[in-house]
């Protein structure tokens, strides 16, 4: 975490943006502390139209602590044509 906040977010959407091995993005997001780096590597998430990706948002949406965190990775399972988002969000407006 030497490099500015604003350079590590850019390297992370290029990781995104590349062929970057989904595996390592998915555990990065348990190791990282900055909500800030979280919120870009839900994004990246968001951009990666692979079923791992979108098992990463559902598991944010239902798990993260952090209710800004859990607010986007809700809205980004919105954006998906995945059945599985849509049954996702419904369990959670049934909660």
């Amino acid at each position: 975490e030497r490099e500015p906040i604003e350079q590590r977010k850019k390297a992370l959407f290029w990781a995104g943006q590349s062929s970057a091995d989904l595996d390592q993005l998915t555990a990065l997001y348990d190791r990282i502390r900055s909500p800030e780096m979280k919120e870009q590597l839900i994004f990246v998430y968001a951009q990666r139209h692979e079923s791992q990706a979108l098992d990463a948002l559902i598991r944010i949406a239902r798990t993260e602590q952090d209710k800004d965190l859990r607010k986007k990775a809700i809205f980004w399972l919105g954006q998906s044509h995945d059945p599985r988002a849509a049954q996702v969000l419904l369990e959670i407006i049934n909660q």
